[in-house]
């Protein structure tokens, strides 16, 4: 059983990461480690958030601007947020090396359907409830709702090269024949999601098919009524 940590935090945080990488992770640290002193019984503030670093394999340089920032944070976000884990070598990673905003796009990409699926082994989305969550947003918006930068990934080209780089790097497995919106899942197979996605699709034909029958039957009747002397 893998013993790897990660950082779980609100997809609000996720805002501004493609303008300022490094503050934004930096929020995300200071963030975790100010959340995770709630779970500690003894000591002060301090020793608390100090203790909290440590969890995380953490040496922090100030203490009181961890404490400050991180208290800041968690403070001034919504109630009940949705939430995301980024493992920590995903972390160290974009924290220590320089990345491409395709590379930090698809970072967001690959956060966005981690955030939506939670438990979840797959489920639909679109790309505006996609590039909402991107864009550290936690419902749905039309494109004028997002920042600038995730603008301009907002078509059907970039999110396909998206989508393949996910599929290619990152776990993901997606699929989309004749669905509004794209099926993901970091768990299943190619043919299960394939399954789920067809059973689902058939079930939701048989509704519509029967509805229809319904009100044709309905439509029906009311003539006869009304053809009655």
């Amino acid at each position: 059983m893998s013993d790897e940590r990660y950082f779980n935090f609100p997809v609000q945080l996720l805002q501004g990461l493609l303008i300022d990488s490094q503050k934004v992770l930096n929020n995300i640290m200071d963030y975790c480690i100010y959340e995770n002193t709630f779970e500690l019984e003894y000591g002060t503030l301090d020793e608390k958030i100090k203790d909290s670093a440590s969890f995380y394999n953490i040496i922090l340089g100030s203490i009181s601007r961890t404490k400050k920032n991180g208290k800041e944070l968690y403070n001034n976000l919504p109630e009940n947020p949705p939430k995301v884990g980024m493992n920590l070598s995903i972390f160290w990673d974009f924290y220590k090396n320089d990345k491409s905003d395709f590379d930090k796009i698809c970072l967001l990409g690959f956060l966005a359907i981690k955030s939506i699926l939670q438990q979840k082994p797959y489920c639909k989305i679109d790309n505006k409830f996609w590039f909402a969550r991107m864009d550290g947003k936690a419902k749905s918006c039309e494109i004028d709702g997002l920042s600038d930068k995730t603008k301009k990934y907002f078509n059907n080209y970039q999110a396909r090269k998206i989508k393949s780089e996910l599929q290619d790097g990152w776990g993901l497995i997606t699929y989309s024949r004749y669905t509004r919106g794209f099926y993901v899942s970091f768990k299943l197979t190619l043919s299960e999601l394939v399954y789920e996605a067809e059973k689902r699709r058939r079930k939701t034909k048989e509704k519509h098919r029967k509805e229809e029958e319904k009100k044709a039957l309905k439509e029906a009747m009311d003539k006869l009524k009304l053809s009655q002397p």
